[in-house]
């Protein structure tokens, strides 16, 4: 019976330590992953469509040199400048940590970006990095803040 009882404890516990996402274990939640990688494929095709469903209703957005941005429609009023106003033509964004909260439902990425935007004199390059916040809301993981800074004070030529 003891045999059994301790058996018992071990697969329980075994199944606790399995169960949801992990903090700082290198591997954030696959759903989340999914997530980040969505938003980046719809940021790269410049779709303001697709990238805004990732977007919390209450998101915040500091961007670079510009006002900080507040609510999902503010973002997309910022997606429609960059992606139709600014000249953006190009957009990549690539996370280089992931790292999940113990309660598994907020997590922040850091990365970097490369912005590619048309000008008179020709491309203009734009190197930068993110700092993203996630947050799991009924089981789906939404942005609910970003900050973003460039590593230049301006655009460098792009190279050819």
């Amino acid at each position: 019976m003891r045999v059994r009882a301790l058996t018992v404890c071990a697969i329980l516990s075994l199944a606790a330590c399995t169960a949801g996402p992990k903090s700082n274990d290198g591997t954030p939640d696959p759903a989340l992953r999914a997530r980040s990688d969505s938003l980046e494929a719809a940021e790269a095709a410049l779709d303001k469509g697709r990238a805004i469903a990732f977007w919390a209703p209450d998101a915040i957005i500091q961007p670079a040199g510009m006002p900080q941005v507040n609510g999902r429609d503010s973002v997309a009023a910022l997606y429609t400048f960059f992606f139709e106003k600014a000249g953006l033509k190009g957009l990549v964004g690539k996370p280089t940590q992931i790292t999940m909260s113990q309660s598994g439902d907020l997590a922040f990425e850091v990365g970097v970006n490369h912005l590619t935007f048309t000008s008179p004199k020709g491309d203009l390059l734009d190197l930068g990095k993110y700092l993203m916040v996630w947050k799991k809301t009924n089981g789906v993981w939404y942005v609910q803040a970003l900050s973003f800074t460039s590593d230049a004070a301006a655009p460098v030529p792009a190279p050819k």
